[in-house]
């Protein structure tokens, strides 16, 4: 027998945008009920910190607990060089659909509070150009992003001697052929520097605050109930004991992933035609290059990394998205040790040490890249199966080799590749940034999931949230978007609290 409960919002997902419209509401409507239900354990403390803040045999201990169902194949065990955007992945992942995954072999996913959230990277670059929403008025975007930037505490970390030295050798190669503000310059990123100089990764819990929160953990989403254009609450199951509930809710919000979402609707009998459709993330040209003594001779000194910084990621830099003139987002971490093993006799490497750089190129989005989901079987977690239709075509594929000869040249400019770090198109999925399975749309539905204001087309109290929604083909990283299209959902769902 199963119980009920009531509450005014339901956000299904603790990620970042999940804790945004937490946040959101409990700022514009103080005293609103905000039930939140999680698939995965809490891994971190607070709820949703960023793992890298944790010491190492928690961090190992914390990723483990975050790749899924019993048995499922890990990021860690299945992908041996994980990637997160350009830069590499802390781990806690599994892969998203075993067996079912051909066109996209490294598409994985984090269950856990805070979700991805836990295990990112925390890159929050703005889109620019044609990867913006252009049915979105400009003005009302930059809005958004910026309040995106409160709720994620959005800085560009100090710089040490070599770190100035990459850029201005960047810059340098660059010359005149990037537009103002788009020139290569620290990466904004969700992070709070500390005092000793260490940082405090931003995770889910940084975007959430103080907002008070019932926080359900190990939690399933079974089913939306439905009566009509509105939904009356969520069925949910409790994993470890099995009891199954009801969440009666004024308000729902789906944020989960760009797979999870989709699949939820599904399973419930939501099923545009849209859904599903559309997948994109962008496209990965990977590389590691070994810096030259110039970049040490530029930094004045030849001191360790690890001796100079207390975080071995030294600094990243980004070079920015501009539409036809560099067609891709370049990332480069500096590091003190490179992803894999190097032999170092067969490169010189100096004290100024290593970088991984990446070319994000853009996937454009396609009805034929799709989710699948099943009516007769089910995953790991029992909910419909999903497959994964997805092709990386010539249309990409040529902007690949544009991407690889431009870290050829930027490579050239700061040091030399290592043995096994020469540019490589990495295998589709190894984003983790995966969009449009929700997508946005002004189009009343007719190739869209969500309205500008992320709620379900022929639904006036459901609300879809995460990146899922991004309805372009990009090569920013995405987070900052999501975030900012929860900015402009919150007055919606308020009203619909209100009503």
């Amino acid at each position: 027998m199963s119980t009920s409960t009531s509450t005014d919002l339901l956000i299904v997902g603790s990620g970042p945008v999940g804790s945004a419209f937490a946040r959101l509401i409990s700022e514009q409507r103080p005293g609103t009920a905000i039930t939140m239900i999680e698939l995965g354990p809490q891994v971190s403390a607070p709820p949703g910190a960023n793992v890298r803040n944790l010491p190492v045999d928690e961090r190992d201990a914390a990723r483990a607990r975050s790749q899924g169902p019993q048995g499922a194949p890990s990021g860690d065990s299945a992908r041996g060089l994980r990637v997160e955007g350009t830069v590499i992945s802390p781990g806690g992942t599994y892969l998203a659909s075993p067996g079912h995954q051909p066109g996209m072999p490294a598409a994985a996913l984090s269950s856990c509070v805070g979700g991805m959230g836990v295990h990112w990277t925390c890159a929050t670059p703005r889109p620019n150009d044609d990867e913006r929403i252009d049915f979105i008025p400009s003005a009302e975007l930059d809005a958004a992003l910026d309040d995106a930037e409160r709720l994620m505490r959005v800085t560009t970390l100090p710089e040490n001697p070599y770190g100035s030295a990459i850029k201005t050798l960047l810059r340098e190669h660059f010359g005149d052929t990037l537009p103002e503000g788009r020139r290569p310059d620290g990466l904004p990123m969700s992070a709070l520097p500390q005092p000793d100089g260490s940082v405090r990764w931003g995770g889910a819990d940084t975007i959430l605050g103080d907002a008070p929160v019932d926080l359900r953990v190990e939690t399933i989403a079974r089913r939306l109930i439905l009566d009509g254009d509105r939904v009356t609450g969520v069925e949910v199951e409790h994993l470890p004991s099995g009891e199954v509930a009801t969440i009666l809710a004024k308000v729902v919000v789906v944020a989960a992933n760009a797979f999870q979402t989709p699949q939820l609707l599904w399973a419930s009998g939501i099923r545009p035609d849209a859904l599903g459709r559309y997948l994109t993330e962008h496209v990965l040209v990977y590389s590691v290059v070994a810096l030259s003594d110039e970049v040490v001779a530029r930094a004045g000194i030849d001191t360790p990394v690890r001796e100079l910084v207390k975080d071995p990621t030294a600094s990243t830099f980004g070079i920015p998205y501009t539409a036809g003139v560099h067609p891709y987002r370049t990332q480069v971490m500096h590091m003190a040790d490179a992803p894999f093993p190097v032999d170092e006799a067969a490169v010189k490497v100096g004290s100024a040490r290593f970088v991984a750089m990446g070319n994000g190129v853009r996937k454009f989005p396609r009805a034929e890249d799709r989710v699948v989901f099943s009516d007769t079987e089910v995953d790991g977690w029992g909910m419909p199966q999903l497959s994964i239709e997805y092709e990386v075509t010539e249309r990409e594929l040529s902007e690949v080799e544009a991407a690889m000869a431009d870290l050829r040249a930027v490579a050239a400019s700061i040091g030399a590749f290592v043995p096994g770090g020469e540019p490589r198109l990495m295998p589709a999925g190894t984003s983790l940034h995966y969009k449009g399975t929700v997508r946005m749309g002004d189009d009343g539905g007719e190739a869209s999931v969500v309205d500008e204001h992320s709620r379900v087309w022929g639904f006036e109290n459901l609300f879809l949230g995460g990146n899922g929604l991004i309805p372009t083909a990009t090569v920013t990283n995405p987070t900052l978007t999501s975030v900012a299209l929860a900015v402009r959902a919150a007055p919606v769902v308020v009203e619909q609290l209100n009503a």
